[in-house]
């Protein structure tokens, strides 16, 4: 446990962040990325199939009651209920 006394706190052993930062730059790569596209955005839940609301319960990992409520609140848009959820 002694030998390990000095690599703790801040006497030089560990690095200042933003010395860090200024040697190590973030680069940005927004101009390279791709945009994702999500298919199922434009796709509407059949709330009165139940089968497809458990399918996107399961799919949004909530509560088939859960997923009523959220559709009662917001529709049954997929990208409406992913917004709501901050999916």
């Amino acid at each position: 446990m002694e030998e390990n006394k000095n690599t703790v706190g801040n006497d030089g052993l560990i690095p200042d962040p933003a010395r860090v930062l200024g040697q190590f730059p973030i680069e940005d790569d927004s101009d390279t990325l791709e945009p994702f596209v999500d298919e199922d955005e434009h796709r509407e839940i059949n709330a009165d199939d139940p089968l497809d609301v458990a399918s996107w319960a399961e799919s949004f990992q909530i509560s088939v009651e859960d997923l009523k409520a959220a559709i009662i609140l917001n529709g049954t848009t997929v990208k409406e209920i992913k917004k709501y959820l901050s999916v």
